[in-house]
């Protein structure tokens, strides 16, 4: 029911990501403007899964959208604005179930609401966010995501648009998101939640998904993703980006 989507990286300048992600490799493209949420971005794909390298046009229509619980956009703020991947989405094509689902398991749970964005060349896309969570979490849940329209047409107008290019680096999947945690009973919450499998030991728990894998490292003093990992590299390259690890692997 759950696949990666994508990863929320928060940077001070979205556009310049466009010409730094190039000098490493990476095909990366202007995405455009969320006006109600006063934010924009630029997008990296890796398949139908992808990087949103997020940040701020309009902080008074940011600080709104961040009084709503669970939203990215709270998590931004709670973490004092610090740039870094601060949240994974989850995709799904049955939203309003899992609504039910979380809601019946007790957690606080908020929409799902539509949402549509403008592309640069004018096009709209429209989607559906489900926000949840309970209080005093010590690192938000995935959000949930459902796209208009199924992956194989999405994947295919992204693809004609040139969105989806070949990456000068290689062949490149997310397969890996590394969290560092205070409390490893975290993953067997998101396990249990999302129904997926949970393996590892006391010190590191890995949750499968069908697309990617989390790992969770027991650290104290920190919760936090701190390194993402991506194969199919022509050559190993590890490199830092405005708060986060990048390793690309052969």
């Amino acid at each position: 029911m759950y696949l990666l989507d994508h990863l929320v990286h928060f940077v001070e300048k979205p556009e310049r990501l466009v010409e730094t992600t190039k000098e490493l490799g990476l095909h990366t493209v202007s995405g455009g403007r969320h006006e109600m949420w006063g934010t924009y971005n630029s997008l990296c794909y890796f398949g139908l899964s992808y990087i949103e390298f997020i940040g701020i046009f309009d902080l008074g229509l940011f600080e709104v959208s961040a009084r709503e619980p669970f939203t990215l956009h709270e998590t931004y703020k709670k973490k004092d604005y610090q740039n870094s991947v601060l949240r994974i989405a989850l995709r799904t094509n049955k939203i309003d179930e899992v609504a039910h689902h979380l809601a019946s398991d007790g957690y606080e749970v908020y929409g799902p609401k539509d949402f549509s964005r403008t592309r640069p060349d004018g096009s709209v896309i429209k989607w559906k966010l489900l926000h949840f969570g309970k209080e005093n979490q010590k690192i938000d849940f995935p959000f949930i995501i459902q796209w208009d329209g199924d992956d194989k047409a999405r994947y295919k107008e992204l693809v004609e648009i040139g969105t989806i290019k070949p990456h000068q680096l290689g062949n490149l999947q997310i397969t890996e998101i590394e969290f560092e945690l205070e409390d490893l009973s975290i993953p067997l919450e998101w396990g249990r939640v999302f129904d997926f499998e949970v393996t590892g030991t006391e010190s590191y728990k890995q949750v499968k998904l069908p697309n990617c894998m989390l790992t969770f490292k027991e650290t104290m003093g920190t919760n936090k993703i701190a390194q993402v990992n991506i194969s199919g590299a022509d050559r190993e390259k590890k490199v830092e980006i405005e708060g986060t690890t990048y390793l690309f692997q052969t």
